[in-house]
């Protein structure tokens, strides 16, 4: 059962994918995408970085294909190709893309963010609280350290030795 479908465009319909766990180092997916009728249809699935694997995919009904696949755990990216003297293919999209559950990828989904970026109205607030109290700590220190002074203190001291 496929719950989201991506539109590739060109000759292409809609594509998307399922899976589901096998073992702890592979799944099984479900490719399955829109195609004019009668043709050959192939998924390419390329390891980012590594080899890539070519599956031919089945008619299940008129101008859709599909085919079931054991792979490793891995995000490929999925080309599907009408073989022919064309060779007609769709733009590269990860099985994610398509809409693998990241979780059988050992990965979960991020949720997209509510808020917006930078800092909430609360957060600056205390950060201006901080700054105002971090100054007044200061000018408290200085006017400690200047202000306790008599001003005898202030005034050139007698030589040591001197009879007065």
């Amino acid at each position: 059962m496929l719950l989201a479908t991506v539109e590739l465009g060109g000759i292409f319909g809609t594509a998307g994918v399922s899976g589901r766990a096998l073992t702890a180092a592979t799944i099984e997916i479900d490719l399955q995408v829109e195609a004019p009728a009668d043709a050959t249809v192939v998924a390419h699935l390329i390891e980012p970085g590594g080899t890539q694997r070519t599956v031919a995919l089945a008619q299940r009904a008129s101008g859709v294909y599909g085919g079931i696949v054991e792979i490793p755990i891995i995000d490929y990216l999925v080309v599907f190709e009408v073989v022919g003297s064309n060779g007609v293919q769709s733009q590269p999209l990860r099985l994610t893309e398509l809409g693998l559950d990241p979780a059988l990828l050992g990965r979960s989904p991020i949720a997209p963010s509510t808020s917006e970026p930078g800092l909430s109205a609360e957060t600056r607030r205390w950060g201006w609280l901080g700054l105002a109290l971090g100054a007044l700590a200061l000018a408290a220190l200085a006017v400690w350290a200047l202000g306790g002074r008599d001003e005898d203190e202030l005034e050139t001291p007698e030589p040591v030795g001197s009879d007065g």
